[in-house]
């Protein structure tokens, strides 16, 4: 299948500074993906190159087999929903869903019609003689998602449209987005710092940094399967500890030989990292002695944070303990326990 949206060898500068770097990637017609990583690492800066909104210095942008690369934003199939809302404040909601159906020449009684159906569909049916100063966040960035949908354009382009809203109406809207993304189709494309919203919306996620890709995968494979270090850190909770490599390239941490598959061109230091679930308590040969520093309460676990006792790193290690499994532990600060590694769920990854 030929992909929707194609996007080859994308470069962008400013003066100086480099947003962007032979960036590449293909996104397939309805799919949900996200962008994701911290400010500052170019995320933004190719959603609105997609858009059009930022010039290409380099490479090229396709679309539905048409080259956009250097088209204007009107030219090009999409609909872009923004943090900040962008509603017309001299426009009541209708108006505002309506505005670009009128623009397209749609006669009155057709504007209408859809307008109705828009607010219906967002849950707002009684709201359209309203002004966007007299909506929640929430609402408003509802009314902006159904200004958007509205044209049916091929492509909807969400830049961190949740990040201005508090916890609960973040997660009831994502899952609003979610279920007009599927029942429409639309290839979508969402801007991201937020890893939870990426795991839980994303069909594929795509984690940048500093201007280029660092993995493309679907969330469960970003999760466990990170491709580098700084993906492993982004993404989920990761303990990082320091191993040795001896002269049969075995790796060693504390003393203790792994039987994990090293790389002949691995250098002697290595990182080891393994999420707090994957860690536990108990007895046994190739146990490690810890002493508990912190307990902290997280619902449906527990998140003990211990240190080494005689071994490995003075970073203190995350334990996530279901809470089921919490009185049988007898855990407390200062107490002393063994830790157990399970070393189908290590990374290794190159000491810098």
């Amino acid at each position: 299948m030929q992909p929707f949206l194609t996007i080859e060898s994308l470069g962008k500068s400013f003066g100086d500074f480099t947003a962007l770097k032979e960036i590449s990637l293909s996104v397939n017609k309805g799919e949900f993906i996200c962008f994701l990583g911290p400010s500052g690492c170019g995320k933004t800066t190719l959603l609105r190159m997609i858009a059009g909104l930022e010039a290409c210095h380099q490479g090229e942008i396709w679309q539905d087999g048409t080259r956009i690369t250097s088209l204007p934003p009107e030219q090009r199939d999409f609909g872009i929903v923004f943090q900040s809302y962008a509603l017309f404040p001299n426009l009541s909601v209708a108006e505002n869903i309506g505005f670009g159906l009128k623009n397209q020449g749609q006669s009155k009684r057709e504007v209408e019609k859809r307008v109705n159906e828009w607010l219906d569909i967002i849950g707002l049916p009684d709201s359209g003689p309203k002004f966007p100063s007299q909506l929640s966040g929430g609402q408003q960035q509802r009314v902006a998602l159904a200004r958007a949908l509205a044209l049916s354009p091929g492509l909807l382009l969400l830049d961190e449209p949740l990040s201005a809203l508090d916890a609960k109406v973040r997660i009831r809207l994502r899952e609003t987005i979610c279920k007009l993304q599927r029942k429409l189709g639309i290839t979508t494309i969402m801007v991201t710092h937020d890893q939870e919203e990426a795991m839980a919306m994303a069909d594929r996620i795509v984690v940048m940094n500093h201007g280029h890709i660092e993995q493309t995968g679907t969330p469960e494979d970003i999760y466990k399967h990170p491709a580098s270090r700084f993906v492993a850190e982004f993404v989920g909770a990761m303990n990082f500890l320091e191993g040795d490599t001896n002269s049969n390239n075995q790796i060693l941490l504390a003393n203790q030989t792994l039987s994990l598959p090293v790389a002949e061109s691995t250098a002697r230091k290595v990182i080891l990292g393994i999420r707090p679930e994957d860690l536990s308590f108990s007895e046994g040969q190739s146990a490690l002695p810890v002493s508990v520093e912190n307990l902290e309460f997280q619902g449906s676990f527990v998140r003990a944070e211990c240190s080494p006792v005689g071994w490995g790193t003075e970073r203190l290690i995350k334990v996530d303990v279901p809470i089921h499994q919490l009185a049988a532990l007898e855990l407390e600060p200062g107490s002393l326990n063994q830790l157990s590694l399970s070393e189908k769920h290590i990374h290794v990854f190159p000491a810098v």
